[in-house]
């Protein structure tokens, strides 16, 4: 549980740096330029550490088909981003919990009694998280809605296809390297096809510590959300990183100063009781 606890932390940071330093460049470019990162990166420490690792077939096969799902869950999301809030995508997020958990319940037989008050808390709290920042433009293009549905299929699915790879003692840093590899082809495609080359080099350069410093946060993310996943389920996963939202707004208030009201203290309140109470069922 303390992992997933350190990721959620670590992606909100991500999120805030993201937003900091990264506002003048297209997105293709910006996944694409971390992927490079943390494709050297992840590679990197997996020779360093595992250095006669092998992977069978078979798991190759699920692990590549696990990424390929959440570097497609990634692009729905942003390109979803680029036009309207994240309100939505949390709401798509607890339709893909509740997917999840009626998975895992039915085929993999998993207890899941032992999370439920926690999870309620959570489910509450977040809830409250979504009322106080319901707007009046709540109506989305069937195209937005087929992002938000190929977003939550695509998370929910990989989450799934990892945690069975690593309950199968598939190390993380195998999981990370592969998705960081085809995160960065995919994205290479994209710019290509985009043809956003007449900046390039500016980008490169005024954005290399902030990109790079960012890829070392986000591979210690990626880690600690595979270690948990692997010590939990993905039911369990996806109720902690509901929180995500609400710990990107405590580092935009150091970051950025923006004011956290009364209702944002209950919701955070709420989540932290939620996930306290997740990781004593937990131990």
């Amino acid at each position: 549980m303390s992992f997933l606890l350190a990721a959620v932390f670590l992606f909100s940071l991500n999120n805030v740096l993201w937003k900091k330093n990264l506002t003048n460049s297209s997105t293709e470019f910006l996944v694409c330029y971390r992927a490079v990162f943390t494709s050297l990166f992840s590679w990197s420490a997996l020779f360093l550490f595992l250095p006669s690792f092998s992977v069978s077939l078979s798991d190759y096969l699920k692990i590549t088909l696990g990424s390929v799902l959440g570097t497609i869950g990634l692009f729905s999301m942003l390109f979803f981003l680029k036009k309207s809030s994240l309100q939505w995508v949390g709401i798509y997020n607890l339709i893909g919990i509740a997917i999840t958990t009626l998975y895992v319940w039915i085929f993999e037989k998993v207890e899941l009694s032992s999370v439920l008050f926690g999870g309620a808390f959570i489910l509450v709290g977040f809830g409250w998280f979504l009322k106080i920042n319901s707007t009046n433009s709540f109506r989305l293009t069937m195209h937005q809605h087929a992002l938000l549905f190929l977003m939550t299929a695509a998370f929910s699915s990989a989450s799934l296809i990892h945690w069975k790879n690593l309950t199968n003692e598939v190390s993380p840093l195998v999981i990370i390297s592969n998705q960081e590899s085809i995160v960065f082809f995919i994205s290479l495609l994209l710019l290509i096809q985009k043809n956003k080359f007449d900046r390039i080099r500016h980008d490169l350069l005024s954005n290399f510590r902030s990109i790079a410093f960012m890829s070392f946060i986000l591979l210690a993310a990626f880690t600690c959300s595979l270690m948990g996943l692997k010590v939990t389920n993905p039911v369990v996963s996806g109720m902690i990183f509901l929180a995500s939202p609400l710990t990107t707004i405590l580092f935009s208030s150091y970051f950025f100063k923006e004011k956290i009201t009364w209702q944002h203290w209950l919701a955070i309140s709420l989540l932290s009781m939620g996930a306290f109470l997740l990781h004593e069922q937990a131990n």
